[in-house]
Formats: C-alpha cells, sequence, structure tokens
C-alpha cells in the first residue's frame, strides 16, 4: 500500500504522457503525496485539462504542456517551461510511448519499426537526457518499461526491442550522475488492466484471458499499482537503489 501524507511537498515533478493512462496515474499519485506536476500530452488537450483540475483538487500547483517526445525541441521547450514556472525539476518520469503488439517480426514494416523507436526509444532517451541536464541534484529520473524486455514472447519483437534501449541508458545515467545524488530506475510492469491496449477491455477478451490464466495473484496490474511503486521511486526512501530494474508483473512466467 502506498504510503499517506505530503511525502513529495516541495517537489516538482514532470511525468511525460500523463494526460491518461499510467502516466495520469502517476502524475496523481504525485500530486496526492504533495508535488507540483506537469501534465504532458501530444493531442488530447481535453484530457490533459481533466488531468490537471484533478490535481490542482488535490492541492498541486500544477502545468500542462503539449510537447512530443520524439521531437528535441519539444523536450526541451517542456523542461523550460517547467523551470520557469516551478523553478526546478526534482521528478523526472519518462512515462509517454506506444504499444503495438501481436506483431509477427516477419510483418513488421519500416513505418511500424520507425513508428515505435521514434516514440519509445528516441523520446525516452531524449527526455532522459534533458533529465540529467535540467534535474536538481538529489533527484529522481524513472523510466516506465515493459515486461515485454524481461520476457520475450511471439508478436512482441517490434514492441519489446523498442522498450529495451532506454533499459540500457537508465543504467549508464546511474552511474553518470550518482554523484549528483540523482537516482536512476526502470520500473517495468506487465500488462496493465485499464490502460494501453487493454483500456475498456473486459475480461472475456481472448488475449487478455490467457493473460490471466498466467496470473499468479489472479488479476493484472492496475494503473495503480503501478502509481504505488513509482510513488517509492520517486521518494526520498529509495535513495539507496539506482540503475535498477523494477518488474512488477505479479510473478507471471509470461
Amino acid at each position: 500500500m502506498a504510503s499517506q501524507g505530503k511525502t513529495l511537498e516541495g517537489k516538482a515533478a514532470l511525468v511525460t504522457g500523463s494526460s491518461k493512462g499510467l502516466g495520469r496515474a502517476i502524475a496523481l499519485r504525485l500530486a496526492e503525496r504533495g508535488a507540483d506536476v506537469v501534465v504532458n500530452y501530444s493531442r488530447d488537450k481535453d484530457a490533459a485539462d481533466a488531468v490537471e483540475a484533478q490535481a490542482r483538487e488535490l492541492g498541486a500547483r500544477t502545468l500542462s504542456v503539449q510537447a512530443a517526445v520524439s521531437d528535441l525541441a519539444s523536450i526541451e521547450e517542456l523542461f523550460r517551461k517547467t523551470i520557469e514556472t516551478f523553478g526546478k525539476i526534482d521528478i523526472v518520469v519518462a512515462n509517454a510511448g506506444k504499444e503495438k503488439v501481436n506483431i509477427p517480426v516477419t510483418d513488421v514494416t519500416e513505418e511500424d519499426f520507425d513508428e515505435l523507436f521514434r516514440i519509445n526509444t528516441k523520446g525516452p532517451f531524449f527526455v532522459m537526457q534533458a533529465a540529467v541536464r535540467h534535474i536538481a541534484d538529489g533527484g529522481r529520473i524513472i523510466n516506465i518499461a515493459s515486461s515485454s524486455t524481461s520476457r520475450p514472447q511471439p508478436g512482441l519483437g517490434l514492441y519489446g526491442t523498442s522498450k529495451s534501449a532506454p533499459k540500457y541508458l537508465v543504467r549508464v545515467l546511474a552511474q553518470e550522475i550518482a554523484h549528483r545524488g540523482v537516482t536512476v530506475n526502470s520500473l517495468v510492469p506487465g500488462p496493465i488492466d485499464g490502460a494501453g491496449i487493454f483500456t475498456g477491455v473486459g475480461d472475456d477478451d481472448p488475449f487478455k484471458k490467457s493473460l490471466l490464466e498466467t496470473a499468479p495473484l489472479g488479476r493484472l496490474a492496475t494503473p495503480q499499482d503501478v502509481a504505488d511503486v513509482a510513488e517509492f521511486l520517486a521518494s526520498d526512501g529509495s535513495f539507496f537503489i539506482t540503475g535498477e530494474e523494477i518488474l512488477m508483473n505479479g510473478g507471471s512466467s509470461n
């Protein structure tokens, strides 16, 4: 269970792709714990506005910024506006990404490849690069990865490889920036009920049903489960954890 209280009061957090899904849950959790939050979105301003309104109800100062994580100028503008508004950045969550699964490697097109590597590989690389340049000493950088990088399966060749490179970068950055007291970790969730490809999908869906059959805990993770771990990694209590991959898939072997 997540800790209670304003444990992140006085912190400024930037969560990419936070207008929906995992990013939304993480941004709201950090706001609930007292952090000021930046809601980043690529297209859906209404969704971002709704998250921003909820964060304000929780007592957080907020900022909403449209920025594509695959565009370096947009990333720099995102960080510039954050510092201009809050004076600093303490927590960066590289969450924005795109799922494209159940595609055999033989069916992957160059367009598919370019799209996923632009969003899932290039995006986190340069978001984390910007985080290193701008984050305050003692800060927290969290990369949202995928259990597909740890549990290879047919149909996940493209998606899994696009999500693998940022995990390696995390291990390098953890060493390069450790002298500043900044930790860098990957949070590696399995399939998420109510987010990504399972947004609005019932338990009778064949693919979801097959995953549930391999889940020792009897269910898939929820966005709130992921927010629990993200909250810990963003906290002072996680100081001695860096360069790690925190796998949270409920003990599933798939």
